[in-house]
């Protein structure tokens, strides 16, 4: 019974971050100021999805018994770990294609 209840857990886990990664996806690109933002947005997207598809696959490996309890402790260290510099880089980014635009303009 345990062992059925994490491997459900981990897959409703995994159904609803990918619903909420989706969401919030259309929500950002939404939100995009111009073009540039628009394709640094899909850059962050499209590496940093495939990054966390990659960290849920470990996780629910660790759920299904293939990996040890250690993967739960890697896959957060995997995750936040770089998400600082990530999330600056990112900013960097965004900010020079919004500050191109206006230079552009004027």
């Amino acid at each position: 019974m345990e062992f059925s209840l994490a491997v459900w857990g981990a897959l409703a886990g995994a159904a609803i971050c990918l619903g909420a990664g989706v969401a919030g996806a259309k929500s950002v690109l939404d939100a995009a100021k111009n073009a540039a933002q628009r394709m640094v947005l899909k850059r962050v997207l499209s590496w940093g999805g495939a990054y966390a598809a990659v960290l849920m696959g470990l996780v629910l490996l660790a759920a299904f018994g293939v990996l040890g309890g250690w993967a739960y402790k890697a896959a957060v260290v995997l995750w936040f770990g770089p998400l600082i510099p990530a999330l600056a880089w990112a900013h960097r980014r965004l900010d020079a294609a919004t500050s191109a635009e206006t230079a552009a303009i004027a």
